[in-house]
């Protein structure tokens, strides 16, 4: 019900009580002893009727029967104006008094409206005051599906949407300087990258071309190995500046046939190196289905892993929990899909739904964007990142590709 119609019925019902109870205080107060001053009054109109005709004969009438017969007529006549007074001065205080209760319940019922309309409009003021400020969104609708439930619901809509604005305008400004650092980065790299596999390739050929000897043949292949290794780890590198500057700008992918199990336990590689302490025995592979597989970019996927590895031991260490991981790979008729889910559970249900989304994270000092990288690595090989809850409250990310020349 409205809350213009419940002030209209309260009002309405007191008003209808008020105007009841005049007319039955009315009906109460109102003389009720007629009966017996009526019948005292017939009898002195009879005993005057009787004097009458006697005089009319011709017979004396005593003075003192005729004072009795008229003196109750005199008393009721005296009665009735002092009662006719009494009755104008009575109705003129019932009518106050009614008049004074209709005004105090009028004050009432207004004082109830404008209570409740108050503590509504000072609850919208004060959310809104909190918002202003920066300060904890709790959320407006308090349940009532009225006027100001309407009102209170398009406000949690509005302050959602702004926060989401800010999250994106905060994560806008977070990948920008990502991308100017790894930029910068790289520019700075470039030289002396090339130079050292220039300086690599010109010592190994003048190994192989300039030196001979036998007792010089086996420094020989020492220092060939070596240079081959430093060749090769400046190659690394320069991919690794690569990979990283392409992610600042997220450049189209370049897909090649890899298995994801390749480019899981490449991720478990470098985290183990990095003295995370995770095993390759702690990540378990399932796969289910007989059918193929699309096209990956090694990077892309590489950076995947490593961001969902990473969170994972961070939330099992958070809640003293021992790490385990499950990747499924399932090949579906249309679809291949990407399941992956660790040992956490007892998680907040609302996580699914925030955990992915701009800016958030549930560490102090997080920027929010790992999770959020899955996703678009899953878009850019034309996919979408799933996040759900289990039965034992952990949660589960889903990565579903395309099949049937989708990138």
């Amino acid at each position: 019900m409205k809350l213009r119609s419940r002030i209209f019925l309260v009002s309405f019902s007191v008003s209808v009580a008020l105007l009841g109870g005049a007319a039955v205080a009315l009906t109460i107060f109102a003389p009720h002893d007629e009966a017996s001053e009526l019948a005292a009054l017939q009898k002195s109109v009879d005993q005057l009727s009787a004097a009458v005709h006697a005089a009319s004969e011709g017979s004396a009438v005593r003075a003192n029967t005729m004072m009795a017969a008229l003196g109750p007529i005199r008393r009721d006549v005296a009665r009735r104006a002092i009662l006719e007074r009494d009755t104008d001065i009575g109705i003129a205080a019932g009518w106050s008094v009614f008049l004074a209760a209709e005004a105090l319940a009028a004050f009432a019922v207004s004082a109830a409206a404008a209570a409740a309309l108050t503590a509504r409009w000072s609850r919208l003021r004060d959310g809104i005051l909190r918002v202003r400020r920066g300060g904890p969104s709790e959320p407006f609708f308090s349940g009532t599906r009225d006027e100001f439930g309407a009102v209170e619901e398009e406000l949690d809509g509005l302050v959602e949407a702004l926060g989401d604005r800010e999250h994106m305008r905060s994560e806008l400004r977070a990948l920008q300087g990502w991308g100017e650092a790894s930029a910068f980065l790289a520019h700075q790299a470039r030289t002396p990258l090339a130079s050292l596999m220039l300086s690599a390739k010109a010592a190994r050929a003048s190994l192989d071309s300039g030196l001979s000897g036998a007792g010089l043949e086996s420094a020989v292949l020492a220092a060939t190995a070596d240079l081959s290794r430093a060749e090769a780890e400046a190659a690394r590198i320069a991919a690794l500046f690569s990979r990283v500057r392409s992610l600042s700008g997220f450049k189209d992918p370049e897909p090649e046939d890899l298995d994801p199990e390749e480019a899981l336990r490449e991720a478990c590689t470098a985290l183990g190196a990095r003295g995370l302490g995770l095993e390759a025995s702690e990540v378990t592979v399932e796969r289910r289905g007989l059918g193929k597989q699309p096209p990956f970019d090694r990077g892309y996927l590489v950076e995947a892993f490593l961001n969902l590895l990473s969170n994972s031991l961070e939330a099992c260490a958070e809640h003293g929990t021992r790490f385990r991981a499950l990747v499924t790979l399932s090949s579906n008729p249309g679809s291949y899909v990407i399941s992956y889910a660790d040992s956490v559970t007892g998680l907040d249900p609302s996580l699914a739904k925030r955990v992915g989304s701009a800016r958030f994270s549930t560490k102090p000092d997080g920027a929010g964007l790992g999770v959020w990288l899955v996703g678009r690595i899953a878009a850019l090989h034309g996919g979408q990142l799933d996040i759900a809850m289990s039965e034992a409250l952990g949660l589960t990310f889903t990565m579903t590709f395309p099949l049937g020349g989708e990138s």
